[in-house]
């Protein structure tokens, strides 16, 4: 059940929407002055990974992903 990010065409409100199905994006009423019409906004990912290094291990250096090194 994603959450879906809505910008309110009328009153340009951001909001955040439950869908339980896709159809459930037309449905998203602007909690702030109940318009109908909204866009649906691209969203950031985000989540958080728990570490067996202990406490206070900088996050960025136990991913795969991040660069070995800085800036030069």
């Amino acid at each position: 059940m994603p959450i879906y990010e809505f910008r309110c065409k009328n009153c340009g409100n951001i909001f955040e929407y439950l869908c339980f199905k896709s159809s459930d994006r037309d449905q998203a009423l602007c909690p702030k002055c109940g318009h109908k019409k909204s866009d649906l906004l691209m969203s950031a990912f985000s989540s958080t990974s728990s570490s067996s290094t202990g406490k206070g291990a900088n996050s960025a250096s136990l991913s795969s992903c991040s660069p070995s090194g800085g800036f030069s």
